[in-house]
């Protein structure tokens, strides 16, 4: 009985391992966790203001990639918005990277690559408002995916950047 015992503990202990083992591929699709709570607020407000909209928008779906670009074109903004060539110049190397058929149809777009960019987007944290990225919503439409970066700068200043791509 005490060696029954002991094998029926054994194969319960191999079960038990394996099936930790089970549906474990090693990958993780970055594009299903969001990273932070304030991404989170930020995706889900823009689809609910989306969805509420008078035209009934669809939604769009968080991008790690993307969110990397709008990252990148943040910190350009930041870097080189008195400085017009080398911001459109740098714009352009980060858009590049998109590759593809992909393009930025809501946010900081071909259209409005210009220095001093100070309204709507990117925006300080804490005076953001979407009603920017709707005002087009033939852009809006073509939009699947969405990026979002935080940038704080030396003097404590949080900047936000919120870009809609189309992807397909």
């Amino acid at each position: 009985m005490k060696r029954f015992k002991k094998v029926l503990a054994l194969v319960l202990a191999g079960v038990l391992a394996l099936a930790m083992l089970t549906a474990c591929d090693g990958t993780t699709d970055p594009d299903k966790v969001i990273p932070d709570i304030d991404t989170a607020n930020v995706v889900d407000t823009v689809n609910h203001m989306a969805a509420d909209s008078k035209e009934g928008l669809g939604q769009v779906y968080y991008s790690a990639k993307y969110s990397e670009i709008t990252k990148e074109l943040l910190n350009n903004w930041l870097e080189n918005r008195e400085k017009s060539v080398t911001y459109a110049e740098e714009y352009q190397k980060i858009v590049a990277k998109m590759g593809g058929n992909a393009k930025i149809v809501v946010g900081l777009t071909d259209k409005n690559v210009i220095p001093g960019l100070t309204s709507g987007n990117p925006a300080v944290k804490s005076s953001a408002k979407y009603d920017v990225l709707f005002k087009d919503t033939s852009a809006y439409n073509l939009a699947d995916r969405i990026g979002v970066a935080f940038v704080k700068t030396e003097n404590g200043t949080v900047y936000q950047l919120v870009c809609l791509f189309d992807v397909n």
